[in-house]
Parts: structure tokens; sequence; C-alpha cells
């Protein structure tokens, strides 16, 4: 099976990007170690930011460029379509764990929180999209034949 993803001309530099999912990381193990999962409103909105916006105003984008420039990390720019797609997942994700946890299904939200976590660091560590494999599922699910 080959992996594809969204494509568009859009670039983006992708040292930021995983810097970003280390951010969301660092948050999703922050409510799994304080069983509190009030900051999934604030991740959410984030993702929200990213996903459907430029990404001007997002929080973990304006950190992450800060960390970037401290750092020194170098440059490397990758599709920007596949990074919305993965917010968009992200968000849907925070929404699910948001919902979840307000109807008390703690464990579920422990679930889909470390789900989450896996996401942000395969992304972070190693630079997996996993966005491009559920992109991928989704085509051979439902794309043209």
């Amino acid at each position: 099976m080959e992996v594809s993803c969204p494509i568009s001309a859009e670039r983006v530099n992708e040292s930021v990007i995983r810097i970003v999912a280390l951010l969301v990381a660092i948050i999703a193990i922050v409510c799994i170690a304080f069983d509190n999962y009030y900051a999934m409103i604030f991740l959410m909105v984030d993702f929200a930011i990213r996903a459907f916006t430029s990404g001007k105003w997002s929080m973990l984008k304006a950190v992450a460029l800060q960390v970037f420039k401290v750092f020194s990390f170098p440059t490397k720019m990758t599709d920007l379509s596949p990074k919305k797609f993965a917010a968009t997942l992200g968000f849907v994700f925070c929404i699910l764990i948001s919902a979840v946890y307000v109807l008390q299904f703690n464990l579920a939200a422990l679930v889909l929180t470390s789900i989450l976590l896996v996401f942000a660091l395969l992304e972070s560590v190693f630079a997996i999209c996993v966005g491009c494999y559920v992109y991928t599922f989704w085509q051979m699910m439902f794309g043209a034949k």
C-alpha cells in the first residue's frame, strides 16, 4: 500500500510543525497526568485555527516559531495540505476527547488522549504524519474508483 497525502502548492517549515506536535504531546501528557482535560479546549481551538485558517493566530505555532528561532533548527519545507488535514483530525480528536470527558467517560478520554499523544509524538520525533495514513485509508474506502 502506497501512502498518499493531499497536496497543494503552499509550503511550510517542517521543523516548526514538529515543534508544534511536541507541544501538543506535552499538553496531552499534562491532561493525562493531572486527569484534567480542560486543556483540550485550548488544543481544540488551536487545531481549529491551524486547520481552518492560515494559522496566523495559533498560539502553539507562535511558540514553535520562537523555539525554532532560539535553537536554530534546520529549515525543511514541506507541503501544507497534509498538515492542515492532520490539524483537522486533531480538531476532531479534541472534540471527541472533550465530549467524553464532559460525559464522565474518563477511560475513553484517557484512551483517546493517549492516541492523540502517540500521533503527536510520531510527527514530532519521527516526522511520521499519521494524517497521511488516514487520508490514504479514507481514499481507499470512499475515494473515486
